[in-house]
């Protein structure tokens, strides 16, 4: 009996997050090729957290997170061209995924609750001061 390989892309649903990272884990980029504009995607922050480059849509909030050409390469939704031309482009330059990998790994960094919430905390206590860095209470 011959057993044919199969080039189509396998989707596997419902993954726990440990496999998901495992996975992640052993490939060389990631991709996250939404066609909606989610404004926190935490699957690229996952994604980002591995240390691998990514590549996404140029929407939402991924363009906050992947700095082109630097954590990561940005295509328009539902080009698959240009994502087939970004994933050729990180096959072919392993010193380029490396770079971004690496880029990718420290930025996360300013999404994580530990940069956050300083930034957040920091905002109230500025509202609360009704704008007055001092502590003021804004009357004269």
């Amino acid at each position: 009996m011959a057993t044919s390989v199969s080039n189509d892309p396998v989707v596997l649903k419902n993954w726990p997050l440990e496999a998901v990272m495992q996975a992640w884990n052993r490939s060389l980029f990631r991709l996250v090729p939404s066609t909606w504009s989610d404004p926190c995607p935490t699957t690229a922050l996952e994604a980002m957290a591995t240390g691998r480059p990514l590549i996404a849509s140029r929407m939402g909030g991924l363009t906050d997170m992947v700095e082109e050409g630097v954590t990561g390469l940005l295509v328009p939704p539902g080009d698959e061209a240009a994502l087939r031309q970004a994933m050729e482009r990180l096959l072919a330059d392993p010193a380029l995924r490396a770079r971004m990998g690496e880029a990718a790994k420290r930025k996360v960094v300013e999404f994580q609750a530990g940069s956050v919430v300083p930034r957040i905390e920091q905002l109230y206590r500025r509202l609360l001061n009704n704008g007055h860095a001092d502590g003021r209470d804004g009357e004269d």
